[in-house]
């Protein structure tokens, strides 16, 4: 008994110890806590951290940059690109490039000090949007909306082709002129000369047969052939660039500005008293609007559009602005129209050849009772 209980009591001292052993080596084998340990935490928080500048809201290309469009985030330093904006005051008084999103941080290529076509391009190449192109065509009252035309609206495009027929080999319009074709002769001295022609002005016709009396006659057409006219709106929607030619420098506004028009010599211009000052400027605007009769219009079409305007306009193909209504973004899907159309659409019947008319006869009306329009135009051509 006395033996067992030496073994038992030998075996808990040899457990303590094996157990004291494992307590000793992980003491030692945790890691020693660092001097710093208990303010890392302080130190995680002081990274260094630089402002940079962020739109606030949306700016659209072009416009002049105010302190109220922007704003200032911290980013980590080393997220910092050397282009980014680190100063509102870098931006403020210039003008967006391009469109820029609310909450883009803004770099330096974003922004420039003026929109000069010497240096960094022209304000309206601002206006146009990425993928389209500007193109001018000509207009007049008819054609441009009576002048009603502006800057940011948007029109649609009609245009009117005059077709003829064409002769294949010549590529000339028909009907072919005749010509006389004098058979081979011999000379005096029995040379023998070749076919001659000789052009002359009848058109080509065709032959034909009186069923009364039974003669043989030719036709030829009294007058060129006349072209087939349809009609079409081609370009549904297209924005207006501007009207009128585009100020070419601040000379002429330099000039208009000066005391004395900006030239040497010349008296300077009377101050009107503060009472006339409205009706004289009221009168300017008329004026202006009287004589600045723009014969221009700037368009932003597509690339394909812009090569099909300028093709119209090597072929002298009549054009016409149809002015949209605001915000109007609506599809338009319109048939092409020719005088078969307008007939069969309207109800337009053919008159019948009837044995009796009135007077006057058509195309002989009295000038008065004819539009102003219409007694204007001879005048106006």
């Amino acid at each position: 008994m006395k033996i067992g209980r030496v073994l038992i009591l030998l075996a808990l001292i040899l457990l303590f110890a094996v157990l004291a052993l494992v307590f000793w080596m992980k003491r030692n084998a945790a890691p020693k806590p660092n001097a710093g340990a208990s303010g890392g935490g302080k130190a995680a928080q002081q990274v260094q951290t630089v402002k940079v500048v962020v739109a606030a809201q949306p700016i659209k290309r072009g416009t002049k940059i105010t302190e109220n469009m922007l704003t200032e985030v911290e980013l980590p330093a080393d997220k910092v690109i050397a282009s980014q904006v680190t100063n509102p005051k870098q931006v403020i008084g210039k003008r967006a490039v391009r469109d820029l999103p609310q909450g883009m941080f803004l770099t330096k290529a974003d922004v420039a000090e003026k929109l000069s076509v010497s240096s960094e391009g022209s304000l309206a190449a601002l206006q146009i949007a990425p993928g389209s192109v500007a193109i001018s065509i000509p207009m007049d009252r008819l054609s441009g909306v009576a002048y009603a035309v502006r800057p940011g609206d948007h029109v649609a495009i009609i245009a009117s082709f005059p077709f003829v027929d064409v002769d294949p080999d010549f590529q000339s319009v028909l009907p072919d002129k005749v010509g006389v074709v004098y058979p081979p002769q011999t000379s005096e001295k029995g040379q023998t000369l070749t076919a001659g022609i000789e052009a002359s002005d009848v058109y080509l016709g065709h032959g034909t047969e009186d069923e009364k009396l039974g003669v043989p006659f030719y036709l030829i057409p009294s007058e060129p052939q006349r072209p087939r006219l349809v009609t079409q709106m081609i370009i549904p929607n297209a924005a207006v660039l501007y009207v009128g030619e585009f100020p070419l420098g601040q000379k002429k506004k330099q000039e208009e500005e000066a005391p004395n028009g900006g030239k040497p010599g010349a008296k300077p211009r009377p101050t009107p008293p503060p009472q006339a000052r409205g009706q004289v400027e009221e009168e300017n605007t008329e004026e202006m609007q009287v004589s600045n009769k723009p014969d221009i219009v700037t368009l932003i079409v597509s690339p394909q559009d812009a090569v099909t305007l300028k093709y119209l306009l090597d072929r002298h193909v009549s054009l016409t602005l149809a002015l949209r209504a605001a915000d109007d973004n609506a599809q338009i899907s319109t048939d092409a129209v020719t005088l078969s159309y307008i007939m069969g659409k309207y109800g337009v019947v053919q008159p019948a050849r009837l044995p009796y008319d009135l007077e006057p006869a058509v195309g002989k009306m009295p000038q008065s009772q004819k539009s102003p329009e219409a007694a204007q135009a001879p005048q106006e051509r």
